[in-house]
């Protein structure tokens, strides 16, 4: 009798484990890796202009979730991607994508964190596109 409840508890632990979502699974969303960080970033753009920023992640911007930050001022609304599916959504859930966007000519950027490194592109409302590349550092100065 010890013995089955043991293994009935196991069996229940374990279905637990299964079912956390992939974000809890694999250390939380991608905001628990980007919010309180910096990095400096290689921009290009579709007109051929190019630009190098330090841009930071943080909290208590303009977003309910996460806010990238481009000193000194501009400040895009952020969240990580949406996971499962339509009817069962798990919104701000992705371990690794994520999207910003911004009220300065309408700006829409969609990444990917990887270590110590983001990738992405984007696009501005007149639908020009943006490519971008960027590697974690202490601190923007």
């Amino acid at each position: 009798m010890r013995r089955s409840t043991a293994f009935l508890a196991f069996l229940m632990f374990s279905a637990l484990l299964i079912n956390l979502s992939s974000a809890e699974a694999g250390g939380g969303n991608c905001q628990a890796k980007l919010a309180g960080n910096s990095y400096t970033c290689d921009f290009k753009f579709s007109n051929g202009a190019s630009e190098t920023l330090c841009v930071e992640f943080g909290t208590g911007g303009v977003s309910s979730n996460f806010d990238l930050f481009i000193p000194p001022s501009t400040d895009y609304g952020c969240a990580c991607q949406a996971t499962g599916s339509f009817k069962s959504p798990s919104f701000n859930g992705s371990a690794s994508a994520f999207e910003c966007s911004g009220d300065d000519f309408g700006t829409q950027l969609d990444g990917k964190v990887a270590g110590k490194k983001i990738s992405g592109e984007g696009s501005g409302y007149l639908g020009e596109s943006i490519v971008f590349s960027c590697e974690k550092i202490s601190a923007c100065t």
